[in-house]
């Protein structure tokens, strides 16, 4: 199955519309600045339940236990190695082998490939492209998943289902009103592939 996934600080930051149209997604919260923290993870707890979406916190294990969530995001940042035997499922990203091999080693079974893509949030950073993304899928582990982050878009999404990719993550694409078109393309793939 072909797994999608936002990333979300607030409520408030993204398109719920869109997110209402959507069926089996994943959500992950990941508030850095830590503002309204608890708060907002609350809140995204109750609309993720209400859609049925799962939803990982980002790094911080006490509030995957506190709020129920239904995994942890790890990422590509935190090296810390204690995750793997914390009965939890466990996510991360990783921008190379070395990274990848180290989200194995905290427990990781699917694991975002970052940046496939150019993005707007880094825009002196250019993308890896398929090629890369391609050779380090044919490298690991057949059992991890090896999905794409970064600058994924509405264009984008043919291609990663052109290179058999199991899902992506995306920031922007939910940042902004999709057409309906791309909705029910979405809501196609998470459910047959």
């Amino acid at each position: 199955m072909f797994k999608i996934f936002f990333y979300i600080n607030e409520l408030k930051d993204i398109q719920k519309e869109n997110l209402k149209k959507l069926k089996k997604v994943n959500l992950i919260y990941r508030n850095y600045s830590r503002d309204n923290y608890f708060e907002n993870a609350n809140k995204i707890k109750e609309f993720a339940k209400k859609f049925k979406f799962k939803l990982y916190i980002s790094n911080d294990v006490n509030l995957v236990r506190k709020i129920k969530a239904d995994g942890l995001y790890i990422p590509s940042f935190n090296c810390i190695p204690c995750y793997k035997n914390k009965n939890l499922e466990i996510i991360g990203s990783a921008h190379s082998l070395k990274e990848i091999n180290q989200k194995i080693l905290q427990g990781c079974n699917e694991i975002f490939l970052s940046p496939i893509f150019s993005t707007n949030s880094h825009p002196n950073s250019k993308g890896k492209g398929l090629y890369f993304y391609r050779n380090l899928k044919n490298s690991i582990n057949k059992k991890i998943n090896l999905f794409a982050l970064g600058g994924i878009g509405e264009k984008s999404i043919k291609k990663l289902l052109n290179e058999q990719c199991k899902g992506f993550s995306s920031i922007s694409l939910i940042e902004k009103k999709l057409s309906n078109r791309t909705i029910e393309q979405l809501n196609l793939i998470a459910s047959n592939i």
